[in-house]
């Protein structure tokens, strides 16, 4: 090969390689100022999944969530299923979207009626000062822990602190010493795929009601006096009143179901409410077409960012609260 056509196709080779590692680079600043979140389920390895659909008691809904990190504009979901038969697709399923919290969820159970009775909630399993759901900051560190039955969890970051709807207004400087008291959870971190754990309180709006998670139950509490008399800087929750009102709702064609592929683009700006962090759908089928006969065999959820100047301003301002919080106020 002659030097002339040796060093052509250096030069070639020069543009291709710059060409791909700007492109990259570009690809990379979009994707941080527009950030995309997947949550993924696959029937093959549910071991991995972000996603764990399960169908309710009804018989004929699949319900599940996700934790997303940042808000985002658009939730593209899409579901494939298998085992649909031809009775499933004379009638129009439907996809539901709300946001809520996974504890909010469960089942209620007896109000707590009586101060003592709210007291040994507060306080089962902790002998100490600070009851069940108090947040600890160990100081002066920027780690927080958590409070449930007495054991505490370490919040592994500022993102999942935020999305499960806790303030740091509401922390309690405490001492090593005072920490070492109580021993580590069986989940020793929170995790997105955990709910909030026994202790926490919740308020809900517009009712104004405060409820008790307790052993896998909400309980309504029934005097919030007896609240602040038990626990003076008591702290909530907030979240909507379970209403179906509150979620968005897609109408997918019968025959989609019979093709085994759903999908719905969500808005998030035209949830009725928007508060809380943990994202809920529900795929609810005909009345015909039981949850038992309906295979899921992937679901892709898509979280997009809307390509504005307001979600550059607010992920320039995530990275630097981040940044921030990891090597600066940690000193």
């Amino acid at each position: 090969m002659h030097s002339d056509q040796i060093e052509k196709l250096y030069k070639i080779l020069r543009v291709v390689i710059y060409t791909f590692s700007i492109s990259v680079i570009a690809a990379s600043v979009f994707l941080i100022l527009f950030p995309v979140e997947r949550f993924l389920y696959s029937a093959a390895d549910p071991a991995v999944s972000k996603l764990d659909p399960k169908a309710n008691e009804a018989g004929n809904e699949i319900s599940f969530g996700a934790f997303p990190t940042l808000e985002h504009k658009y939730a593209d979901l899409e579901i494939k299923i298998g085992g649909a038969s031809s009775s499933c697709a004379k009638n129009s399923p439907e996809i539901s979207f709300e946001k809520t919290y996974q504890a909010f969820l469960f089942p209620d159970t007896e109000p707590v009626s009586e101060k003592n009775e709210l007291r040994e909630l507060l306080f089962r399993d902790n002998k100490s000062e600070y009851p069940n759901g108090s947040l600890l900051h160990l100081k002066p560190t920027n780690e927080v822990y958590l409070l449930t039955d007495g054991k505490k969890i370490l919040f592994p970051g500022p993102e999942i602190f935020r999305a499960f709807g806790y303030s740091f207004d509401n922390l309690v400087e405490v001492e090593k010493s005072a920490l070492d008291q109580f021993p580590d959870a069986d989940n020793r971190f929170f995790s997105w795929i955990i709910s909030h754990p026994d202790g926490t309180i919740f308020q809900a709006f517009p009712s104004h009601k405060l409820y008790i998670i307790s052993d896998g139950k909400k309980r309504e509490i029934k005097s919030p006096d007896d609240l602040k008399e038990t626990w003076p800087q008591s702290f909530s929750i907030p979240v909507n009143d379970i209403d179906p009102n509150n979620a968005l709702f897609c109408q997918i064609p019968g025959s989609d179901l019979k093709k085994g592929r759903l999908f719905c683009r969500f808005d998030r700006d035209k949830l009725p409410s928007l508060l809380g962090g943990y994202y809920r759908f529900s795929l609810k089928l005909p009345e015909n077409c039981p949850a038992s006969e309906i295979q899921i065999k992937n679901i892709s959820l898509r979280l997009v960012s809307e390509k504005t100047f307001a979600t550059v301003k607010n992920s320039l301002r995530m990275i630097f609260g981040s940044i921030l919080n990891r090597y600066f106020l940690k000193q």
